[in-house]
């Protein structure tokens, strides 16, 4: 079974700051904890066109409690 996780570009890991190299570094730091990145796309918010985000989508095997 596996477990998933949402990450943006407002998530706390990037402290306000959104670049490639910050981006990289979350990454790693979420690999490091077995995450993996299975999707990257961007949404637009419905209501207010000039809002795009950045999401990607993580997954790692759920272990065993």
């Amino acid at each position: 079974m596996y477990e998933y996780k949402i990450l943006t570009d407002r998530d706390a890991r990037f402290s306000g700051k959104f670049d490639l190299d910050t981006l990289e570094a979350t990454l790693n730091s979420y690999a490091s904890e077995g995450w993996r990145v299975v999707d990257g796309f961007t949404a637009a918010s419905v209501w207010k066109s000039s809002k795009t985000e950045i999401v990607v989508m993580l997954e790692r095997e759920r272990t065993a409690e």
